[in-house]
């Protein structure tokens, strides 16, 4: 193994735990991507304004359709969080009708039949939805979690997201890559 690939090794556990000291969650060494993909929802959850309607005592609650190892991972991470004066909650979806009481839903799944069924189920509501395939966005999805040369990144599509009513903060978005159908 050449040097940079070590050192850069190196820096990726000690961003990850980092992250996890930060966010406040104990680091599963099994499962450093799964992590990692619950400290970035857990930043869009504190980086996005939600649509107006729901009552500010109201939970905002992040669904899981697809591996359950995944929704453990998050429930742990973001259990006893809040955003605002908001608590988060986490649920398993097992449904493709279940996502409607969601105002994030997480896709972790590789199936496109249900990848798609569900976005297409929930291209009206205001949900933020996420996910882990490569061709997430070109199915109408708003955030694309994945690994690029060993580390954590994202991509957003801004149609998706106007369309969903929820505004990310720039701050955030900087950090990502835009993608948007409306951009040249």
């Amino acid at each position: 193994m050449d040097f940079s690939l070590r050192l850069k090794q190196k820096y990726t556990g000690i961003l990850i735990a980092v992250l996890a000291i930060f966010h406040g969650f104990p680091i599963a060494a099994s499962e450093p991507q799964d992590e990692l993909k619950a400290a970035i929802v857990l930043s869009f959850l504190r980086y996005s304004e939600w649509p107006a309607g729901r009552s500010a005592a109201n939970p905002i609650t992040v669904g899981v359709f697809g591996r359950p190892s995944f929704y453990q991972v998050l429930r742990r991470v973001l259990d006893g969080k809040s955003v605002g004066n908001r608590p988060i909650q986490v649920v398993e979806l097992t449904a493709v009708t279940d996502p409607l009481c969601c105002q994030v839903i997480y896709l972790a799944t590789e199936k496109a039949s249900e990848i798609n069924k569900t976005l297409l189920f929930v291209r009206g509501a205001h949900a933020l939805t996420i996910g882990e395939t490569d061709r997430f966005l070109e199915a109408g999805g708003a955030v694309r979690l994945a690994m690029a040369d060993g580390h954590m990144t994202f991509q957003v599509d801004l149609d998706t997201v106007a369309r969903s009513g929820i505004v990310i903060s720039s701050k955030l978005l900087r950090y990502g890559e835009i993608k948007s159908r409306s951009l040249p």
